[in-house]
């Protein structure tokens, strides 16, 4: 009996990694998109049928990741309050932090389904000189995203759907509960209404309402995700990102692109004036995707931190109110940032 039970427990550990290479490779040839949106299942038997949000080879879903950024150093140079201007120079020899996300399908059938998100983004600020600013003193504390979002998709028939997105965000230098204001809350959200031709093309039109520039916009949106051949393919939601994919098999990609960050953070008050930072990045760059093993995978990426918004004003959203004919809404503190290479590792549990 003893006899039986080492060679059952032997089969068993020789099956395994087997079983989860069959799973992961069907997962793979039906791949979910990398836009927090879980499978969506096949038609039901006697039902209509539904096109789903899946084009082949594409990134997998990330349904938990735990990642950590880091930027090199870089020099800020800020000038204000206005009246009486000063300028003020400091190097952030440090900007790093921990990258949480989770997503969940609270509803997933065949014709609708809705997932619910949660995020947290933490960039810890090292300043060299923080005393020579007002502004350097409530930016060395850092920054924080805390949000939460939902997501629908709707397909209508086989190849129209629709696909709507909300999100509410707390950003701000908070370190705690108690520092928590309703001033840090942002509220975003996108409607896309696409086609999806055949398994290889899905492409939609929409509307987003978005602080990813650093201040709040609305936009056209255009959803683009197409597999040329087993080996290329591009994935598109313009203008918040772009890439270019190539994958290796089944377990490994590489994608070269681009993608906007940003929004808006309240900072606390300087003197009499709240301070909200307008924070919007632009990042050119390559990430390496590698099955590790079953749903476990990891992804590395590495590119540039340009700096396409980064000023603090009075108010969290633009007023309207401009210092010339031509020219903008006054800032309270402008800054100049040079623009540091960045590196990103995590490890994510990805969608069957």
């Amino acid at each position: 009996m003893k006899y039986s039970y080492l060679v059952l427990a032997g089969w068993l550990l020789t099956a395994a990694p087997a079983v989860a290479q069959v799973t992961d490779t069907t997962r793979t040839a039906t791949p979910a998109t990398d836009e927090n949106f879980d499978e969506f299942g096949d038609a039901s038997a006697g039902g209509g049928t539904y096109n789903t949000q899946k084009v082949l080879y594409i990134s997998p879903t990330k349904l938990i990741s735990v990642g950590y950024e880091v930027q090199l150093p870089y020099d800020l140079t800020s000038t204000g309050p206005t009246p009486g201007t000063t300028t003020a120079e400091t190097r952030i020899s440090s900007a790093r932090g921990i990258r949480l996300a989770f997503n969940a399908p609270l509803i997933s059938r065949n014709n609708f389904v809705f997932n619910l998100g949660l995020t947290y983004w933490n960039t810890s600020l090292r300043l060299d000189n923080p005393g020579r600013s007002p502004y350097f003193n409530r930016l060395n504390d850092g920054l924080r995203t805390t949000g939460l979002n939902g997501t629908v998709f709707k397909p209508f028939d086989n190849k129209h759907f629709l696909l709507v997105q909300a999100n509410a965000d707390l950003n701000g230098n908070y370190r705690g509960f108690d520092d928590i204001s309703g001033k840090q809350l942002t509220y975003s959200g996108t409607g896309i209404f696409g086609w999806k031709p055949n398994d290889n093309l899905q492409w939609g039109l929409g509307l987003t309402r978005t602080y990813r520039a650093g201040q709040l916009l609305y936009i056209p949106v255009l959803l683009y995700n197409r597999t040329f051949s087993p080996k290329w393919g591009c994935e598109v939601v313009f203008p918040a990102r772009a890439e270019l994919r190539r994958n290796f098999g089944t377990t490994a990609l590489l994608k070269f692109g681009y993608e906007l960050e940003g929004n808006t953070y309240y900072l606390g008050k300087v003197g009499a004036d709240d301070v909200y930072l307008r924070r919007g990045e632009l990042k050119p760059r390559f990430t390496y995707e590698q099955q590790l093993t079953g749903f476990i995978w990891v992804s590395a990426q590495a590119g540039l931190r340009y700096n396409y918004r980064n000023d603090a004003f009075r108010n969290q959203n633009p007023t309207g109110k401009k210092e010339s004919l031509l020219g903008s809404e006054p800032s309270l503190f402008k800054n100049e940032l040079t623009n540091p290479l960045y590196f990103n590792v995590s490890l994510n549990l990805v969608s069957p």
